[in-house]
């Protein structure tokens, strides 16, 4: 009875490893577009708020040159 439980645990062990390391692989992967995702985002923030602060320096400029 021992040696067939044994058995079929030995039998069962190699699947469940390989479902965990591609449970994990694909977590990985999840994790790894997510972060990309981030840091474009982050990459077009940076760029319009720099864009934005030219923007607003341009019109205190013109603002500054039209007054009297």
């Amino acid at each position: 009875m021992i040696e067939n439980l044994e058995t079929v645990l030995v039998g069962m062990a190699g699947p469940v490893i390989l479902g965990v390391f591609g449970f994990l692989w694909k977590v990985n992967s999840k994790l790894s577009s997510i972060e990309q995702r981030q840091d474009a985002l982050d990459r077009r923030v940076t760029t319009n708020s720099t864009k934005l602060q030219s923007h607003f320096e341009k019109a205190f400029t013109i603002r500054k040159n039209a007054d009297p």
